[in-house]
């Protein structure tokens, strides 16, 4: 799962940079997205604030965060040409200290008498709860 707002932090990083990327077009934010090839993205509030969660509830169906995802260049390679460049793996480690990581890894977790069938949507609330520590 990745956050939008996060992605359009990393457009901005990748922006003010501009030399990273091939030419004067940045990718726009459905490129930008596309190349973390992320199965859910969500619309938070502030950049990276998942990092901080430890659960999720989207719509009725219950995730834990089971950890960061690291990054590798991979990333650099547009999806609709194959393309590579440097962006946004520049950009991204530049801003993240230590291992480059976006977005988190979620695993399905239904609690006892929840629903036998979780429905995800565009547009479900999402209910996160921060870590603990």
């Amino acid at each position: 799962m990745i956050n939008r707002v996060s992605v359009e932090l990393i457009q901005n990083l990748m922006s003010s940079r501009q030399d990273g990327c091939e030419g004067d077009q940045l990718p726009d934010t459905q490129n930008v997205i596309r190349r973390f090839r992320a199965n859910l993205v969500i619309a938070g509030v502030e950049p990276f604030e998942e990092d901080n969660w430890s659960h999720l509830i989207i719509g009725n169906t219950r995730f834990m965060v089971a950890g960061r995802c690291g990054r590798c260049q991979m990333v650099g390679i547009d999806q609709d040409t194959g393309t590579k460049t440097k962006e946004p793996l520049l950009s991204l480690s530049a801003h993240r200290a230590g291992k480059v990581t976006f977005g988190v890894y979620l695993t399905h977790g239904a609690p006892e008498g929840s629903p036998a069938t979780s429905v995800l949507s565009v547009g479900s609330l999402i209910q996160p709860e921060p870590n603990s520590n």
